[in-house]
């Protein structure tokens, strides 16, 4: 009996201890499959943001975010396209204090873009080790600073150190130095992709011959969207068969009749139509000067009044500036405006002349100011102010005529009236808080029958405030707390936890 009663107390003293050691191997193997689990977590996700980084952008304008209009672009990219920074990674990222930072928002910029769409590859090719990579590439001149090789298909080009970054150009003048202000690296790389993209390009012909203004800050606009610009003087040259618009930007002097009769022909297209003409009046010379432009107008409904829209709502005119200097409204017909990304960004233009419609079964406006501007005659004297009445009302600083066959699906010849050549200068297409360079692209885009691929996109200055970190922090950040700090915090509560029930 007594030593039943002793193997029956032993049994006892050892069923808690089995108990201890089943919970405390229980307790190590669940620590281990999920130290595992983490480990095996931790190995995935560097596997993937090594092809694809992952970033948390916490600065204050989001400099490390592609703009909105930019994914919309590239999500609908369909060919394959090829980006190849002509440089190791770390050397393009490289730079002092000051250029560091706009580098590495460069560099991060294009990394975004490359996972914005399935079709684009992002490549760093050392030149220095593969000297021989330029070679196929016969039509840029590598003797320029070329950065980046954009390419899909047979069509490549060429993306400068200038067209990625504003420097100051006072500093570089003056001491050669290059000191970089501002990126605009989704500007030139989306531009750049839609011209390998863009099989094929519309053809825009610039006017020569008659004084006109320059007009490259424009023409390079177009350019930069895909379309083919060349220039003509009507004086011993044909425009193209193939070319699709004509652009007369602020002639000193009228058409001659041969360049009149040139003219209309090419816009009836023997019947055909499908053609288009951009016209600025010149706003120094009487209307008189311009007698066959004049026709060449009253053709299409419209005629160019001798004067200036004098804006008088505040709500118009722009901070700072007089009242020739305003804010215009879209026309009511949205034509040529259902492409436009943001509404309630304005056209501006200034020293506009009002372009009245004589004929609106043939024009329509495009552009028209407030109620409450009225239009100031240009030849004005002095001594007539005191007796003049002006005739407030809404005016037409752009408007277009158009003309065709007269039948069901008919092709249309238009003739677009601006009234104001500054409108298409440097300051108002550069600038986004104006709509002027997205708004004359799209008109465009949508004469010619081209889907809206606009790339006005805005700079960004990753200098600004962020919210507690700095960028470079804001960048390593993820790839640290999944790398080193879940790891190391999992293993240190496991090994706790299994100290403490061991003890117990």
């Amino acid at each position: 009996m007594k030593q039943n009663r002793n193997t029956s107390e032993n049994q006892q003293t050892k069923k808690p201890k089995n108990r201890k050691l089943t919970r405390g191997a229980m307790s190590i193997l669940l620590t281990a499959l999920f130290i595992a689990g983490v480990v095996l977590i931790n190995i995935i996700l560097s596997v993937v943001t090594d092809s694809h980084p992952l970033y948390i952008d916490v600065t204050e304008n989001a400099s490390y975010q592609l703009q909105k209009e930019t994914k919309e672009y590239l999500s609908e990219v369909k060919d394959p396209v090829d980006i190849y920074v002509l440089q190791k990674e770390t050397d393009f990222e490289s730079g002092d204090s000051s250029t560091y930072k706009y580098r590495v928002q460069a560099n991060k910029l294009i990394h975004a873009m490359e996972n914005s769409s399935d079709n684009i590859t992002l490549h760093y090719v050392d030149l220095a080790a593969e000297p021989t990579f330029t070679t196929p590439y016969t039509q840029v001149d590598w003797t320029k600073s070329h950065a980046i090789l954009v390419k899909s298909g047979d069509l490549y080009r060429a993306v400068d150190l200038t067209d990625l970054f504003d420097f100051d150009q006072e500093q570089y003048s003056q001491y050669g130095t290059i000191v970089i202000t501002g990126q605009k690296v989704e500007q030139a790389l989306t531009t750049a992709i839609v011209n390998v993209t863009t099989k094929e390009k519309t053809k825009v012909t610039v006017l020569t011959g008659q004084g006109e203004q320059d007009m490259s800050a424009f023409t390079k606009l177009l350019e930069n969207n895909a379309y083919e610009i060349e220039t003509v003087s009507l004086l011993n040259e044909s425009i193209s068969d193939d070319s699709e618009f004509v652009i007369i930007y602020d002639p000193d002097v009228d058409l001659d009749d041969k360049a009149y009769e040139t003219l209309t022909k090419w816009l009836d297209n023997d019947g055909k139509f499908g053609h288009n003409l951009f016209y600025f009046p010149n706003d120094q010379h009487k209307l008189s000067d311009f007698p066959n432009l004049n026709a060449l107008l009253a053709d299409y409904g419209m005629e160019v009044q001798y004067g200036y829209i004098y804006e008088n709502s505040e709500n118009y005119i722009i901070p700072g500036a007089n009242h020739y200097i305003s804010i215009y409204d879209y026309g009511e017909d949205t034509t040529y405006t259902d492409n436009l990304r943001n509404f309630s960004i304005p056209v501006v233009m200034m020293l506009t002349m009002p372009v009245k419609i004589t004929d609106d079964t043939m024009a329509k406006p495009l552009l028209t100011s407030s109620d409450k501007s009225f239009l100031f005659p240009r030849d004005m004297e002095e001594k007539d102010l005191k007796s003049f009445e002006p005739k407030t009302e809404s005016l037409n600083g752009a408007a277009i005529g158009i003309r065709n066959d007269g039948t069901e699906g008919s092709k249309n010849s238009s003739v677009v009236v601006i009234g104001s050549y500054d409108a298409l200068t440097t300051n108002y297409l550069s600038s986004t808080a104006y709509n002027n360079a997205a708004y004359f692209v799209n008109l465009f885009n949508t004469l010619s029958n081209r889907d809206d691929i606009s790339v006005v996109i805005e700079g960004k200055d990753p200098s600004s405030n962020e919210l507690g970190i700095t960028s470079m922090n804001a960048i390593l950040f993820p790839s640290i707390l999944v790398r080193f700090v879940i790891p190391i915090a999992v293993l240190v509560i496991g090994l706790i936890i299994w100290i403490r029930r061991r003890h117990k």
